[in-house]
């Protein structure tokens, strides 16, 4: 008869074309979702290694109060007056054991400009007690911290 039982070895265009449209819905959400976590992820990464660089500078500066004999504490103190800063250059934070070298999260295999980035104490009023703040310039294949613009180095 006309409505004989068809052996059916495949997929009808419809279920196909409805197939079609639900991948293209799962994936017009997915990607962009996905896309944001990598650049979120991306920006964390950032900010932990800017912590990490102002917490080598304050232990290399709290250290050079108590050893001023070493050669890398020898021309490190903290500012005296209003608004002075004393950098520390992440290269040699590295050279002398305070860090190791930043990893660049957006380039695999790559390292943060060592040379330009630099962690920094600032004496100022706002600082609370000791009357001191530490900041963290960290410029790294595109990247900057937006410290590195600090007004103080503007003046």
């Amino acid at each position: 008869m006309f409505f004989e039982k068809i052996n059916k070895n495949g997929f009808s265009f419809i279920e196909m074309m409805v197939t079609l449209v639900i991948l293209s819905i799962i994936m017009a959400i997915a990607i962009p979702a996905y896309q944001s976590y990598i650049a979120s992820s991306q920006k964390e990464s950032f900010k932990t290694a800017e912590r990490s660089l102002i917490d080598a500078s304050t232990t290399a500066m709290l250290e050079c109060v108590n050893n001023r004999k070493s050669s890398f504490c020898k021309d490190k103190k903290f500012p005296q007056k209003e608004e002075e800063y004393t950098l520390l250059s992440l290269q040699e934070l590295i050279e002398n054991g305070y860090m190791d070298p930043i990893h660049d999260p957006v380039h695999r295999g790559k390292y943060c400009d060592s040379e330009n980035s630099y962690g920094y104490v600032l004496k100022n009023k706002e600082a609370g007690s000791g009357g001191y703040t530490y900041y963290s310039c960290l410029k790294c294949n595109g990247y900057e911290s937006k410290d590195c613009s600090n007004e103080v180095f503007n003046k």
